[in-house]
């Protein structure tokens, strides 16, 4: 097999392991009309491979001698585009798949997030890693408005797919409200400090994310704001300490707004965007 690059069967379909030829797999794919957002994303065909060669070359014509470093990069994806049509002749297969399994089974609306979150912000591996995930939060978060916010919001669903065993599998269930763990001053945080080592992974997640809602949607200057922060503090120290389920930014703005004040304040997909921050309300308590 040239260049010790693996491929396994799947039916009429081959499915590449090789990073190199994964990466070059996404590249054909972007090439191809709709790129990743057409219907059936993750998987390239002999149309594509040959329009993406005829599309290298025309590029390569275009550059001159003096472009060495490009010449290079481009010869060198187009060996790699020749290698992919190659095993599909060898296989007689149809298509060929550059994900893994795992990314390949998701419905093709969370398919194509998953590629985006992987070649185009993460390791570009053809799987998808907490870092990954870490990695296209950070970016999503700087494009404000709805269309980060859905992305946000895409990430989680991809992250819940992926790992269900990390994630809350529900936004229902038990967890305390401010009631129920706010004590009087000036230890505020006393009663939280004793009862949050008995909740379960789930309780503990959901009760995080009730107070980083409420931590979001308060004014800085309120007295209520630091205590929000020293408890997501506590809390999040539970969750490292157990190594136990993680909210996300849906389950924070869905928890939080089962609360009508909080409702009223994340009235919008561009108010969350304002306010429900991976940074402020996630890394820093729980990485």
């Amino acid at each position: 097999m040239p260049d010790g690059l693996p491929v396994a069967s799947l039916e009429s379909k081959i499915a590449v392991t090789a990073v190199a030829l994964r990466q070059t797999a996404f590249s054909i794919e972007q090439m191809a009309p709709g790129g990743i957002d057409r219907a059936n994303p993750g998987q390239i065909s002999e149309l594509d491979l040959n329009q993406g060669i005829k599309r290298l070359i025309q590029v390569r014509t275009g550059l001159g001698k003096e472009q060495r470093r490009q010449l290079n990069a481009l010869n060198a994806m187009l060996h790699r585009t020749q290698q992919l049509q190659k095993h599909l002749h060898t296989h007689k297969a149809a298509k060929l798949v550059y994900i893994d399994d795992e990314l390949f089974a998701l419905e093709p609306r969370l398919r194509s997030t998953a590629i985006e979150i992987d070649f185009n912000f993460g390791d570009r591996d053809g799987t998808i890693s907490s870092s990954d995930l870490r990695q296209a939060r950070d970016h999503y978060e700087l494009v404000r408005g709805p269309v980060g916010w859905n992305r946000l919001i895409a990430t989680d669903e991809v992250e819940r797919h992926l790992y269900p065993l990390r994630a809350l599998s529900s936004s229902e269930g038990t967890k305390l409200l401010p009631t129920e763990w706010l004590a009087a001053p000036p230890n505020r945080l006393q009663r939280l400090t004793r009862i949050s080592r008995y909740l379960s992974d789930t309780g503990l997640a959901r009760s995080y994310a009730d107070i980083a809602a409420r931590f979001a949607c308060s004014p800085k200057e309120s007295p209520f704001h630091i205590t929000y922060e020293g408890a997501l503090k506590l809390l999040g120290s539970e969750i490292r300490k157990r190594g136990s389920i993680k909210p996300t930014l849906t389950d924070i703005a869905r928890i939080g707004c089962e609360d009508p004040e909080i409702k009223a304040v994340l009235r919008s997909p561009i108010e969350m965007s304002r306010r429900l921050h991976p940074a402020a309300l996630l890394n820093r308590f729980l990485d």
